[in-house]
C-alpha cells in the first residue's frame, strides 16, 4: 500500500512539474510576443530563448523565434528551429515545407528535397512542398525529378508561381516552346511579376540561337530586351536583369550598352567570376582587348586553376598583339587541364595547333640577323693568349653570350657547353679535352635564326705547379687533424695560398672563402659548418688552373666539466654594429635618381632595432668599386675593429634577370647584365670577414623598372 502510494506522488510531482514548465514557456512566449509587437527584435529572442530552454518541446516558441531570425537576416538559425518544429511535429505537414524553404535559401538543395519528401507524406497535395521540391531539384540539376514535380504542382493548381517553376524546368529541358508559353501566362496573369520578365528574357536568348532566320532572331532579341527593361523599371537594382539584358545586346552587337549594363551589374555588387567573364567577352568584342585582359586577370587571381579564363586570355592577348604572352597562356591552359576528362581530344588538339601557329607568329616577329657577341671569361689570358696549365689534360672554359634572341647551341671546340636555353645572355661552362699540341679554342654561338659567331683564342702553355695551402687557424697538428671541443658545430678557418700566380678560387666545403683576388700568397677566412662531418676540404685553383686541395681531419675533445662563474650580461645581443650605407645617384647610362632626407629616414626606420656604432657612406661607386669595397676595404676594417653585426643599406638602382636580383652601379650599360653588381652572396661574404662576425642584413632600396624588382629585394 506503501509503495502505490509513493507512486502517485511520484506521478503528481512529474505532473505538477510539467504543468509548471509548460506555464513558464508560455509566460516568456507572452513577453516574447509583445517585444516584437513594439519591434524590439533582440529583447523578443531573449524571451523565446528563455521559453525554449524551459520547455524544449514548446513548438510555438520555436515557430516565434524562427519568424524574429528571419526578421534579422539570420537563416542559418531559421533553419535549425523549423527543422526542430518538423521533428517535434511529424505529423504537421506545414512545418516540413518551412523547414525546406529556408534550407533552399542556405543553398542546402538535399536537404531542402528531403525535407519536401517528409512533408509529401504526410500531405501529397501540399502545393508549398510541391513548389519548393521543384527549384530544389532544379538547383540539383535533377530535370526528371524538377519535371514531374511541376507538372504535379501545375495539375493541383494553375497560379502564377505553378506556371512560373513550370517554365523554369521546361526551360532547363531545353523545351523553349512550352516554356515560353508558361511564363506569357505569367505576365499576362500578373505584370508586375519581376522574375518571370528575366525567365522570358533567357528563354528568348535560347529561342534566338535556335532561329535561322534573322527576322526572327531579331524579334527574339527586341522581346529579350523589352522584357529585362521591364523588369528593371519594376526593380532598378535587380543585377539579374542587367545581366541578361547584357547579353542581349551583345547578341545584337550593341557591346557599348552591354558593357554599360554589366558594368552597372558589378557596381550592384556583383562580382562573381560568371560577370567578369562575360564582361571580357564584351570588351573583346568591341576591340577593347587590354581590358578584356583585366577582367579575366581578376577571375586567374582568385582561381588560378581556371582553364576557361586561361583560353580566353590567350585570345585577347592574340587580338592585342601579345603573341608571347598568348603563348604562355595556351600552356598554363594545358599545364591544369593535366588529365581532366571533361575536355575532349579535339579541344586539346585545337589548343595544341594555336600554340603552334602562334609561336611560328612569334617566331619570324623577333626575326633578326646579328650574330651573338661571346665573352669568355675563363681560361685566364694575357694579351688575348690564354694561359693553361701544362700540367692539364682538360682546360675549363666559361663565359657568357649576348644575343637578342635565344640561343640555340654553344660550343667549344666541337664540345657543347652547358648553357640555360630559356634565358636571355646566358652564362656557359664546358670542361674540354685538351692536347698538349692543340695550340687554340674555338667558341662558338648559334641563335636561333642561325647567326653564327666564333671566338678562336690562342693556347700558351703555363707552369704546372699547383698553389700550396696552409691553415693557420684552428691549430692544426703534422697530420692535418684539428682537435674542436665536444658538440662545437662551426669553425673559423683562416691561413694562407701561396703561388707563383695570382689566386682564382679558395673554397672550404665548396664554398667559396673571403680573401683578396688581386694579390699574390693571399690570406684567406670563412666560417665552416660542421654539423654531421668529421672533415673538410681547402681547395685553391691559381688563374691557370693548377689546383690543390687539403683534406683535414676533425676530431671532438669533451671539455672537462669546471665551476665558473656567471659571465657578464651583454648590454647589446648585436655587439658592435656597423651600418655600411651606399647611395648611387650619378648614373652615365641610367636616369639619375634624387637622393633625400626620406631615404635616412628609411634607413633608420628599418635599422631601429639596432644600436649602431658606427655608419659607412659610400656613394656613386663604379662594379669595381663595389667588389672592392666588399672584398677588401670593409673586411679589413670589419677584422680591425672586431665588428660583430654588419648592416648593408643600398639605395639606387636595381634590376631582375633571369629571377636573379642586381645593384646598377654607376658604370653599368643597360644592355650588358655583366656591368651589374649581383649581390646574392654578399651576406656569406660579410659573414667570413672574422669569426667575430656573427649577424648580417641587406636592406635593397632599389629603384627597377621590373615590378617584381621589389618584391625580390625586400
Amino acid at each position: 500500500m506503501t509503495g502505490a502510494i509513493r507512486s502517485l506522488q511520484v506521478l503528481a510531482l512529474l505532473a505538477f512539474t510539467t504543468m509548471c514548465h509548460a506555464q513558464g514557456g508560455k509566460a516568456f512566449l507572452k513577453e516574447g510576443d509583445a517585444y516584437r509587437k513594439q519591434q524590439e527584435l533582440e529583447k523578443a529572442l531573449e524571451k523565446y530563448d528563455l521559453a525554449v530552454s524551459v520547455d524544449p518541446k514548446f513548438i510555438p516558441a520555436y515557430k516565434a523565434r524562427a519568424e524574429v531570425y528571419e526578421l534579422l537576416g539570420r537563416k542559418v538559425e531559421c533553419a535549425s528551429d523549423r527543422r526542430t518544429m518538423a521533428r517535434l511535429d511529424p505529423a504537421e505537414a506545414e512545418y516540413a515545407a518551412l523547414a525546406a524553404k529556408a534550407f533552399l535559401e542556405l543553398d542546402s538543395a538535399a536537404v531542402a528535397r528531403s525535407l519536401c519528401d517528409d512533408a509529401l507524406r504526410v500531405q501529397p497535395k501540399s502545393l508549398d512542398a510541391l513548389m519548393t521540391k521543384v527549384r530544389a531539384c532544379l538547383a540539383l540539376n535533377d530535370l526528371d525529378c524538377a519535371s514531374t514535380t511541376a507538372d504535379k504542382a501545375l495539375a493541383m493548381k494553375g497560379t502564377t508561381d505553378t506556371y512560373y517553376l513550370h517554365g523554369l524546368t521546361s526551360a532547363a529541358l531545353r523545351d523553349y516552346t512550352t516554356a515560353e508559353a508558361d511564363l506569357d501566362k505569367v505576365l499576362e496573369w500578373n505584370h508586375l511579376y519581376e522574375p518571370a520578365y528575366v525567365a522570358s528574357s533567357e528563354v528568348q536568348l535560347q529561342l534566338f540561337a535556335r532561329y535561322s532566320g534573322t527576322t526572327m532572331q531579331m524579334r527574339a532579341l527586341d522581346k529579350a530586351i523589352e522584357r529585362c527593361t521591364r523588369a528593371l523599371e519594376l526593380n532598378p537594382q535587380s543585377t539579374d536583369a542587367l545581366f541578361t539584358r547584357s547579353k542581349a545586346y551583345a547578341a545584337q552587337k550593341d557591346h557599348a550598352k552591354a558593357i554599360d549594363d554589366i558594368s552597372r551589374c558589378m557596381a550592384l555588387g556583383r562580382t562573381d567570376k560568371a560577370v567578369y567573364r562575360q564582361r571580357a567577352a564584351y570588351y573583346h568584342g568591341y576591340g577593347q582587348h587590354q581590358n578584356a585582359v583585366n577582367d579575366l586577370n581578376r577571375i586567374l587571381l582568385e582561381d588560378p586553376k581556371d582553364v576557361q579564363a586561361y583560353l580566353d586570355r590567350a585570345r585577347c592577348k592574340e587580338a592585342n598583339l601579345d603573341m608571347e604572352g598568348a603563348l604562355q597562356d595556351l600552356g598554363s591552359a594545358q599545364r591544369e587541364m593535366g588529365a581532366d576528362s571533361a575536355w575532349s581530344a579535339e579541344q586539346r588538339k585545337e589548343i595544341e595547333v594555336s600554340r603552334a601557329r602562334i609561336a611560328q607568329q612569334v617566331f619570324e616577329m623577333n626575326r633578326e640577323s646579328d650574330a651573338p657577341v661571346i665573352t669568355v671569361i675563363e681560361p685566364f689570358r694575357k694579351n688575348d693568349v690564354a694561359q693553361v696549365s701544362a700540367a692539364l689534360a682538360y682546360v675549363k672554359v666559361s663565359g657568357h653570350v649576348r644575343d637578342k634572341s635565344l640561343l640555340k647551341s654553344i660550343t667549344v671546340n666541337g664540345h657543347n657547353a652547358d648553357f640555360s636555353k630559356d634565358e636571355k645572355d646566358p652564362e656557359f661552362v664546358v670542361s674540354i679535352p685538351l692536347g698538349k699540341e692543340e695550340t687554340e679554342i674555338v667558341v662558338q654561338a648559334i641563335d636561333l635564326y642561325e647567326n653564327l659567331r666564333s671566338e678562336a683564342i690562342a693556347v700558351e702553355r703555363s707552369e704546372g705547379i699547383a698553389p700550396a695551402i696552409t691553415v693557420t687557424s684552428p691549430r692544426t697538428s703534422a697530420d692535418r687533424t684539428v682537435s674542436l671541443p665536444a658538440g662545437k658545430d662551426e669553425v673559423f678557418v683562416e691561413g694562407k695560398v701561396t703561388d707563383a700566380s695570382l689566386i682564382r678560387l679558395i673554397a672550404v666545403n665548396g664554398v667559396n672563402a673571403s680573401y683578396v683576388p688581386d694579390q699574390l700568397d693571399p690570406d684567406f677566412s670563412i666560417k665552416v659548418a660542421l654539423g654531421g662531418t668529421d672533415r673538410f676540404v681547402v681547395r685553391a685553383e691559381d688563374q691557370y688552373g693548377n689546383a690543390a686541395e687539403a683534406i683535414y681531419t676533425v676530431t671532438r675533445i669533451a671539455e672537462p666539466v669546471v665551476t665558473r662563474p656567471a659571465p657578464p650580461v651583454a648590454t647589446s645581443t648585436t655587439g658592435i654594429t656597423w651600418v655600411v650605407a651606399i647611395e648611387n645617384t650619378n648614373y652615365r647610362n641610367f636616369p639619375a635618381l634624387q637622393g633625400s632626407a626620406s631615404d635616412a629616414a628609411k634607413m633608420q626606420k628599418a635599422f631601429s632595432n639596432y644600436s649602431v656604432q658606427r655608419t659607412i657612406n659610400r656613394k656613386d661607386l663604379s662594379k669595381e668599386q663595389l667588389e672592392r669595397f666588399f672584398n677588401i676595404e670593409l673586411r679589413d676594417l670589419v677584422r680591425r675593429n672586431n665588428v660583430n653585426t654588419v648592416l648593408v643599406w643600398y639605395s639606387g638602382h636595381g634590376r631582375t634577370v633571369g629571377g636573379k636580383a642586381y645593384w646598377v652601379p654607376v658604370d653599368a650599360k643597360k644592355d650588358d647584365i655583366y656591368t651589374y653588381f649581383n649581390y646574392g652572396s654578399l651576406k656569406g661574404l660579410m659573414q667570413n670577414y672574422s669569426e667575430t662576425v656573427s649577424n648580417t642584413l641587406i636592406v635593397s632600396d632599389a629603384a627597377g623598372t621590373d615590378p617584381s624588382f621589389y618584391e625580390l629585394t625586400r
